[in-house]
């Protein structure tokens, strides 16, 4: 198993943007439930704090297709450090409106700044992955590791931000996730060596992206699953104040981000023969599986232990879908490509925050458990009628031109069969 990963991390500077990227993208994890956190401790209100954190999440869904192209087109150091700085002034500003008592709409401006300012950093990762590994079984692996680093901050980071929201500091998460952000640009961005090459002006005119049906079904399969983590959070939250453990829903969330992390971590090592367009609608059944079982959870410990199960389709569903995108994405667009994942998710993200809040204000945290078993099950079903459109056979090779935007020679595309 370790080998397929000793393997990547030989490649030149390999291991020293990874572990930059990761700690850049720790927001990821703990941004979006600090906002809940921090609100809701300052306000009283899910249903208020849940409304907050999707201006952040739709913002952000918006933007990072925005920024993407911006970084396909100019770079990826020239493109995000003016955007990391907007970004952290941003957070200041948030932090003075909530505890400073001013008017709410003010409150939601500047989380709509923060959240255009977050930009795709796993999209950047992996665009460097892209044009560093060797082949296509080399590029599998990459995006299997790093979606095992992002479930590894989702198993340390919402055990952290919520011991330290709910016995310290509510604002915590936040601030966090602005140091963080300080922190990992100043590690990954002067990392030149292993950015990708910009393309210039002419790159938004090559191929297709959203209007290509097997991407536009994968990125509709996004919406539901960011609808999915969105409802998650929160719930997990309101659950565990229901039940009077709210801390716990820190150690919750991060039972759902170990499982994922094991199962990505076995995904990744595994030398698949099944085509990547049958894996994705495969480990989203077990994704589905999982999220119906979530409903029969009738306390926290119960609750726990069925999000790792839950946990268990996560990682590996993500993986696919980057493996999909990536098979289907013009060359001189990848990023962009790629960000489109993290938009869909953030779009998804916003409603299920704003709907669960709503339901647990109003009929309590176990009902919302309905709103992740059903949209897991809309997620599936759109990847099964969209599998015809993921086949990288039915692209016509004029939409789909040679790799450069991401410069490497020996980098081919990915067998649909291997």
């Amino acid at each position: 198993m370790l080998r397929t990963y000793s393997e990547i991390f030989a490649l030149p500077g390999a291991l020293k943007f990874s572990l930059a990227g990761l700690v850049a993208r720790m927001p990821i994890a703990i941004l979006g439930l600090g906002i809940v956190l921090f609100v809701q401790g300052e306000t009283g209100s899910y249903e208020l704090a849940g409304l907050v954190t999707s201006v952040f999440m739709v913002v952000q869904a918006v933007t990072n297709p925005l920024i993407a192209r911006l970084v396909d087109a100019h770079g990826q150091s020239r493109v995000m450090v003016p955007i990391v700085c907007v970004h952290l002034v941003g957070i200041v500003g948030l932090l003075a409106a909530v505890l400073l008592g001013w008017w709410f709409g003010f409150v939601f401006l500047l989380a709509g700044i923060v959240g255009a300012s977050v930009g795709s950093l796993g999209s950047l990762v992996r665009a460097r992955w892209n044009a560093l590994v060797r082949n296509s079984r080399q590029l599998d692996t990459a995006f299997s590791w790093e979606a095992v680093a992002d479930e590894f901050l989702f198993v340390s980071g919402p055990v952290v931000v919520t011991a330290l929201a709910t016995l310290w500091f509510a604002p915590a998460g936040v601030l966090l996730s602005g140091v963080a952000t300080a922190v990992g640009a100043l590690l990954f961005y002067p990392q030149k060596a292993t950015e990708p090459a910009p393309r210039g002006r002419t790159v938004g005119g090559g191929g297709r992206v959203l209007t290509h049906p097997g991407i536009l079904a994968a990125i509709v399969c996004q919406i539901f699953l960011g609808v999915l983590f969105g409802a998650i959070d929160v719930t997990a939250v309101g659950f565990g104040d229901e039940q009077g453990a709210k801390a716990f829903a820190g150690i919750a969330l991060s039972a759902l981000a170990a499982g994922s992390l094991v199962a990505g971590t076995i995904y990744g090592s595994y030398d698949w023969q099944m085509p990547v367009r049958y894996r994705f609608p495969l480990m989203l059944t077990v994704l589905t599986a999982g999220a119906w079982l979530l409903l029969l959870a009738n306390d926290m410990v119960v609750f726990a232990a069925l999000l790792f199960v839950v946990g268990v389709g996560i990682a590996p569903s993500l993986i696919a879908v980057s493996s999909v995108i990536q098979t289907l994405a013009p060359a001189e667009r990848l990023t962009e490509s790629l960000a489109w994942i993290s938009t869909a998710l953030g779009f998804g993200v916003a409603i299920g925050s704003a709907l669960a809040g709503t339901v647990i204000d109003r009929m309590g945290a176990h009902e919302a458990i309905w709103i992740i078993a059903i949209c897991a099950s809309l997620g599936l079903i759109v990847a099964v009628i969209g599998l015809p459109g993921m086949d990288p056979a039915r692209t016509p090779a004029l939409r789909r031109p040679r790799r450069q935007t991401i410069d490497t020679e020996s980098l081919p595309v990915v067998d649909p069969n291997g």
